[in-house]
């Protein structure tokens, strides 16, 4: 339903169907970069800007020179981010969380998904032209 929602309602994604997991990513339009929304552990689900070019070094200086812009970021995203650089891990992340588990009743299933396609918009709509500048100009 998510999927669904995203496409026809949203124009999000042309996806049409999901895949047995508790994660499913969306192409951003860079190489490299991903929106995806997640279960994520302690009953928490994620929605994020996932960051793997394939190697670490451009990785992490992606997201350090998005978190040069924090604070613009924060403000026009209206909540606070979680900059998850994960120095010990390739990839890096920019998340917002909320308490969800996949095992939830529907009615809950549902207020998840909404919040998480409301975030995943956002996070296009904030970094979407930043996600195109950044990755056109050298570092």
């Amino acid at each position: 339903m998510l999927i669904d929602e995203l496409r026809e309602k949203h124009r999000f994604t042309n996806a049409r169907v999901g895949q047995p997991q508790n994660w499913y990513t969306f192409k951003s339009g860079i190489t490299g970069v991903a929106y995806g929304t997640s279960f994520a552990q302690g009953e928490r689900v994620r929605a994020e800007l996932y960051i793997d070019f394939g190697d670490v070094e451009s990785n992490k200086a992606f997201f350090d020179r998005l978190f040069a812009e924090r604070s613009p970021l924060e403000q026009d995203f209206g909540e606070p981010l979680s900059w998850e650089r994960l120095d010990d891990k390739r990839a890096s992340r920019i998340a917002v969380y909320s308490q969800g588990s996949i095992e939830a009743e529907p009615e809950e299933l549902s207020r998840i998904r909404t919040w998480a396609i409301e975030r995943l918009l956002r996070f296009r709509k904030v970094f979407g032209h930043r996600l195109r500048e950044f990755a056109n100009t050298p570092s």
